[in-house]
């Protein structure tokens, strides 16, 4: 085998040379993702100095020439595909005049000569990539008429989205170009004696690979200098490491959930990291500086080590019932509160709301996938929410209360009271049940007794007071429905305690486990206080201790409340879930995954969710729009047919029916796709009633569509602009700093790149943006005059940093002239 390092356009510049892909390789199935990675990675490179980074490793391709004229790809061929579409895509845009061409106006042209064809005769065209299977039709159409396009394949779709960041990118088509010359692979061309198979086998086995982390240290330390990648090791990364017991991918994964919102699965944490990097304001090393931190609180929690007795004592019992979801809200909580930005007792509060909504969920068996969500975005609520010096406390419980509606519910009292008396408690997971028993001995006592950790170390078992197994004499006990009251109470709450001579009791009468040595009577355990009481242990003892029990609990995992409002205009939000009506809401974003997009209304917000879904489960997706009514895949045959969105040429929705036809349909796409329906959060607009109340969230209507059709009624000549009003009225009343209006200014911009005025100065009679604000009121602006305005925002925060368009934001101009553009549009 003989390799050596090549920029990857020299693969497909031999003349008269074809790449089979052979038919045992699977289908082309690179998604968005990966493309969007590798545009990213070439608008980086396009940026960088070349001094300094002349090229961008890709990976490697492995081949093998089986004539003059044919090479066939043993691996690699994702990249080859994609770069294939990519050329393709440039051209195409060149010729299409999407893309300014820069230095060479005949590049389009020369790259599908050069890199794509064999032969350039447009009668019978020979191409210079073979596909495997189904992707062959689909990338040959690709060199015809859009109409023949096949648009269920992965080719197409990858295609139509290189075509769409080259109409967005800053990049001339020849810089573009440029950047994917200097893409380098290791090419390695087996020579006769090589076993194609073997080395395939070779290069795609597991081994032993790098953990997520391990690649982060790389990239992190890499590109520091020697003295530099040593302080950083001795300084940081290493004491981060210890400080989560080597635990590195779990802290970075709750880490970057903190800082975004967002939960990367385990496997994507160091793409995920990369991606939080690319994006970030700080330095690698800040960045490491700020990990550091968050590892000495993670250890604070997990260790029961704040500092705060009160909270420390709490943590040691409570870390058995906050799992790690809770994980990215606790860490800056806690830093807040060493930070002396709230208190002890505050921090004791938040804890303790943690452990009742927990616990009671739990004993409720409400499901816990909401949960995720909910403390992945909690912190960064309570801070925007925090206008004055509300506690935290206060404002945990307004952000759990407001889901009462949904799935993310915190149970109410008599939810509680009755799952607890009835819930088969024996069963619970081992660490809720010593939480519970240890919970029931000794509450909020400083007289504390170790409950927990000896049922963990076998000293204490959990113990039937009643036993499993019923003999003679507990039958003449519990009387003639001794059977029915046996299996009704055997698991429940009021037949069990904790005992040190659980295998000593055994079946034994109840006189005999209340009087042998070391039975009840002379039990040290406060659980016990009520079987030390009784004389017999029948169905009515049972009941009484349950009872004692139940108000007990109900005391403990208290149900929770506040006088905190927010704003009116604090825009809630809530997961799609399964069964939350949002009958008469009105939806202003979404957010899934890495996505989040204001919209107008669910008209329109139900064909971009699906655009997002296409992008990753595209064949799974289609094949299912051929079994709903809703949904076609050929839009084409629908064009001009009221009610009909196209989320891309391969998939058209029906929208004209009501809001829960449209969130019904999205849950059945969700489950046909085994899609987790608690990932896609809806932003709603603000109702008066919902901001009255407070607690209701998702559940109130705050108003009745009737079951009225929706055909989407934003649509104003400026609804592009005007759908971010409720936004911008939010951020108006809360005035974040600028990075909390910085994904709206960008998605704000890129909205308006279609409105902008480059003559916004002659628009405005040649007076200076402030001098013709100030004069001129903005109910009194022609529609031209308010893009001139936004326009000359725009123009300022280009040259002088970002600051106007923020200002303008918070203090409340720009809403006034998105209202006034909704008026004259």
């Amino acid at each position: 085998m003989k390799g050596q390092p090549t920029e990857i356009w020299q693969i497909y510049n031999k003349a008269n040379s074809t790449l089979e892909i052979p038919v045992y390789q699977r289908n082309y199935d690179w998604g968005t993702p990966q493309c969007a990675r590798l545009f990213d990675d070439l608008e980086a490179l396009a940026h960088a100095d070349r001094d300094k980074q002349p090229k961008h490793f890709f990976g490697a391709v492995v081949g093998k020439s089986e004539d003059s004229w044919t090479w066939i790809v043993i691996d690699g061929q994702q990249r080859l595909t994609t770069i294939s579409l990519l050329i393709l895509a440039i051209a195409h845009s060149v010729a299409a005049g999407d893309v300014e061409v820069g230095k060479d106006p005949d590049l389009g042209r020369k790259l599908v000569d050069d890199y794509l064809l064999v032969d350039a005769n447009p009668n019978s065209l020979k191409f210079k990539l073979k596909p495997v299977k189904n992707d062959a039709a689909a990338y040959r159409a690709l060199f015809g008429p859009e109409d023949d396009f096949v648009d269920s394949s992965n080719v197409t779709a990858n295609y139509r989205y290189f075509r769409e960041r080259l109409r967005k990118t800053d990049l001339t088509a020849y810089q573009v170009w440029d950047a994917v010359s200097r893409l380098e692979v290791m090419h390695l061309d087996l020579e006769a004696h090589d076993d194609p198979q073997r080395i395939f086998e070779s290069l795609n086995s597991t081994g032993l690979n790098l953990s997520e982390s391990d690649k982060i240290r790389n990239f992190v330390l890499m590109n520091q200098k020697l003295e530099e990648q040593n302080r950083l090791y001795e300084q940081r990364w290493n004491p981060i490491e210890e400080n989560v017991d080597y635990r590195t991918d779990w802290l970075i994964r709750w880490y970057l959930t903190s800082k975004t919102n967002k939960t990367p699965k385990e496997s994507d944490i160091f793409e995920a990291f990369k991606l939080f990097v690319q994006r970030s304001d700080d330095s690698v090393p800040q960045i490491l500086d700020d990990i550091y931190e968050y590892s000495k609180n993670s250890r604070a929690i997990t260790h029961a080590s704040t500092g705060f007795s009160t909270v420390d004592r709490r943590l040691s019992r409570a870390n058995l019932i906050v799992g790690d979801v809770v994980h990215p809200f606790l860490m800056p909580v806690v830093a807040d509160a060493r930070r002396g930005e709230t208190t002890e007792s505050d921090l004791d509060a938040v804890l303790h709301i943690i452990e009742s909504y927990l616990f009671r969920r739990t004993i409720c068996q409400v499901g816990a996938n909401a949960l995720n969500k909910i403390f992945a975005t909690a912190y960064s609520e309570l801070r925007k929410l925090r206008t004055a010096h509300q506690s935290y406390a206060d404002l945990l419980t307004w952000i759990l209360r407001r889901r009462d509606g949904g799935s993310g519910r915190f149970p109410n009292d008599v939810d509680f009271r009755e799952s607890f008396e009835t819930r088969d408690t024996y069963r619970l997971r081992p660490a809720h049940r010593r939480y519970l028993f240890d919970v029931l001995e000794n509450g909020d006592s400083k007289d504390n007794r170790d409950i927990a950790d000896k049922i963990a170390s076998g000293d204490l078992t959990v113990e039937h007071i009643m036993p499993q197994t019923l003999t003679r004499a507990w039958e003449e006990q519990l009387g003639p429905d001794a059977v029915d009251i046996h299996d009704t109470w055997e698991n429940r709450i009021g037949n069990l305690t904790v005992t040190g001579y659980n295998s000593a009791y055994s079946n034994s009468s109840f006189q005999k486990k209340k009087t042998m040595p070391e039975g009840f009577n002379s039990s040290p355990y406060r659980l016990n206080a009520d079987v030390k009481s009784a004389d017999h242990w029948n169905e009515d003892a049972l009941r009484a201790r349950s009872a004692r029990l139940v108000h007990q609990a109900l005391e403990y995992w208290s149900f929770v409340d506040t006088a905190f409002r927010p704003p009116e205009v604090v825009r809630p939000t809530e997961p799609m879930g399964t069964d939350t009506s949002f009958r008469g809401r009105e939806v202003t974003a979404y957010e899934y995954g890495d996505v989040s997009e204001t919209v107008t209304d669910w008209a329109n917000l139900v064909p971009k969710v699906l655009h997002v879904l296409l992008q990753q489960h595209r064949a799974a997706l289609l094949g299912f729009a051929g079994t709903d009514n809703l949904l076609t895949t050929e839009p084409a045959a629908h064009e001009g047919k009221r009610g009909l969105r196209v989320a891309d040429p391969g998939l058209g929705v029906w929208v004209n029916n009501d809001t829960n036809t449209k969130v019904t349909l999205l849950r059945r796409v969700f489950e046909a796709l085994h899609l987790d329906p608690e990932e896609l959060i809806f932003t709603l607009r603000p109702s008066k009633d919902a901001a009255a109340s407070g607690m209701s969230g998702g559940s109130l209507s705050g108003g009745d569509d009737g079951g009225k059709n929706d055909d989407g009624g934003s649509t104003g000549r400026y609804a592009a602009l005007t759908k971010f009003r409720a936004e911008m009225d939010e951020d108006a009343e809360l005035k974040p700093e600028p990075s909390g209006t910085a994904d709206l200014r960008t998605e704000f911009s890129g909205e308006f790149t279609e409105f902008r005025r480059d003559s916004w100065m002659q628009d405005l009679g040649g007076q200076p943006l402030a001098s013709f604000t100030a004069a001129t009121p903005v109910d009194q602006m022609t529609a031209e005059q308010v893009l001139a305005v936004i326009s000359g925002l725009f123009a300022m925060e280009s040259m002088f940093g970002a600051g106007a368009l923020h200002q303008s934001i918070i203090d409340g101009s720009m809403s006034g002239y998105l209202d006034r553009l909704a008026e004259l549009g």
